[in-house]
């Protein structure tokens, strides 16, 4: 759970504590970041992950005022991990700002075409539009996508077993394996959200 008393609002004192934070945030990141391809990141979130962004998103809207800050971190709490899914932000990294536009064109519905396997099963991901939007075709440079698996997925990532983000779309095709210890990470946060 995400609450008010997760962030800090004093912007004086955040701003004191923010190199040290963004640090610590960038190495844990790090660890759950995966590249499927030359064009598409994915790192997978958590309680600290989404814990960061949205300090940095109150630091950089001023927003100093409990009330508000509780609305922006519902908006965050939605991406935590739950018993039976997790989370993650897709980014589509195009490095000629020039082609952008055509080439999320281009690779209109790669939101929507990723998936993990976990012994020999696919669990595709779900967009997770922000609080105010609906799911849409369109596909943008970032995305939030929730995975769901079953107990057997999720005993499996516990016990080790290697598991593997898919990308496939008719015109990007890409996997990359999840680290064993990420797996794990991932098996332990799902079970720690259904106490």
């Amino acid at each position: 759970m995400l609450s008010v008393d997760d962030v800090v609002l004093d912007r004086a004192a955040y701003a004191a504590a923010r190199p040290a934070r963004r640090a610590a945030a960038i190495a844990l990141r790090l660890g759950r970041r995966l590249h499927l391809g030359d064009l598409v990141t994915v790192e997978v979130e958590n309680l600290e992950t989404l814990r960061y962004q949205a300090q940095e998103m109150l630091h950089a809207e001023g927003i100093t005022d409990e009330g508000l800050a509780a609305e922006e971190l519902a908006a965050y709490e939605r991406l935590l991990p739950h018993a039976d899914s997790f989370t993650a932000t897709l980014m589509i990294e195009i490095p000629d700002q020039d082609r952008v536009k055509d080439e999320l064109v281009r690779l209109q519905g790669l939101h929507t075409s990723l998936a993990l396997e976990v012994d020999g099963r696919r669990y595709p991901a779900v967009d997770v539009p922000p609080p105010d939007e609906v799911t849409s075709e369109r596909t943008f440079s970032v995305h939030f996508l929730r995975f769901r698996l079953d107990q057997d997925a999720v005993a499996a990532l516990a016990a080790g077993s290697p598991g593997r983000l898919v990308v496939q779309h008719p015109e990007y095709t890409a996997s990359a394996v999840l680290p064993e210890a990420l797996g794990k990470d991932l098996a332990a946060e799902m079970t720690a959200a259904a106490s």
